[in-house]
């Protein structure tokens, strides 16, 4: 890059404004390094350049990271617009896809990811054969209107952004354990008579955590865990009692307790789970996120009533 003279106008590239986001984003040189998948001296370096081509700073280094200057936060809006610019870009040109073909970047949390996305691919992959799918299972929500990924299953209906959501499920959580340990309690005449299985601490603040705090003693507690994979495991080997959406009976074996009428009556206080599919609508009509999109849908469906939504 070349400074700005009296008669230059300045070449600001479409690189230079992914720099000043990623540094505003992650205020560190190495966070923004990894999101531009690049290393840290190539960011301070295009940093470097781009301060000179400027004739003024843009970040203030400390030893905790950077800090956006005045001249930076009025820089940054604009280099959203330009971002969101090159999003459409990418969108419209995805367009132009013919037929499903391609990658699909899913996010879903992980009891969702794994019980019911994941089984499912093998049957998406016999019907479009050139898909290619990524499976991000995680807690942590991608950011849809920054292509970290293309469709998303969540537990709440985003009120932001550009983006369309359909309802797959809206299930009561429901009190399910394997077979053996059902039979062994027959009918639960009281929450504190049986083994509970139940999120970590960390987690503690969840619905149904929260539902059970109210209620069970914490001896009770055979098993704490931050991994729904392991929970399930652990109910599934007749460890304890488990709160769980009651779709999960169709995918795992699990089975719901018998419970005497004075709990019957309260657990109908459980809490309500929902599950959404979100997607970008700049997106929605692109054939390959078509495809997965109207599958999931299906898929869901089946899982929901044993009948197809088709």
């Amino acid at each position: 890059m070349v400074a700005k003279t009296q008669h230059q106008k300045l070449a600001f590239e479409w690189d230079d404004a992914r720099v000043l986001l990623a540094l505003w984003r992650k205020r560190t040189l190495r966070a923004a390094a990894q999101e531009l998948q690049v290393n840290a001296s190539t960011v301070g370096r295009r940093l470097d350049m781009l301060e000179h081509a400027l004739g003024t700073r843009l970040f203030d280094r400390t030893l905790d990271g950077v800090l956006p200057t005045a001249a930076a936060e009025q820089l940054f809006p604009h280099a959203e617009q330009l971002e969101q610019a090159a999003l459409g870009l990418v969108s419209a040109a995805e367009g132009f896809e013919r037929e499903p073909e391609g990658v699909v970047r899913i996010s879903a949390l992980p009891g969702v990811a794994d019980h019911f996305v994941a089984p499912g691919i093998a049957r998406l992959r016999a019907r479009y054969p050139k898909l290619q799918i990524e499976l991000d299972s995680s807690i942590a929500y991608a950011d849809l209107t920054r292509r970290e990924a293309d469709i998303a299953l969540r537990i709440s209906r985003p009120t932001t952004g550009d983006l369309i959501a359909v309802k797959l499920a809206s299930d009561q959580f429901a009190i399910l354990s394997g077979k053996a340990y059902a039979a062994e309690l027959s009918t639960l005449r009281n929450w504190a008579d049986a083994r509970w299985l139940c999120w970590g601490r960390d987690l503690a603040l969840l619905p149904d955590a929260l539902w059970l705090a109210q209620r069970v003693p914490d001896g009770a507690f055979a098993l704490r865990s931050s991994s729904i994979n392991a929970l399930i495991s652990a109910a599934e080997s007749n460890l304890g009692l488990l709160l769980l959406s009651k779709t999960f009976t169709r995918v795992r074996p699990l089975v719901p307790i018998k419970l005497a009428p004075a709990l019957a009556k309260d657990a109908k206080s459980l809490p309500t789970l929902e599950l959404w599919l979100v997607g970008h609508r700049a997106l929605r009509a692109v054939p390959r996120i078509a495809a997965v999109w109207d599958f999931i849908v299906s898929e869901f469906a089946i899982a929901r009533t044993g009948r197809s939504a088709r």
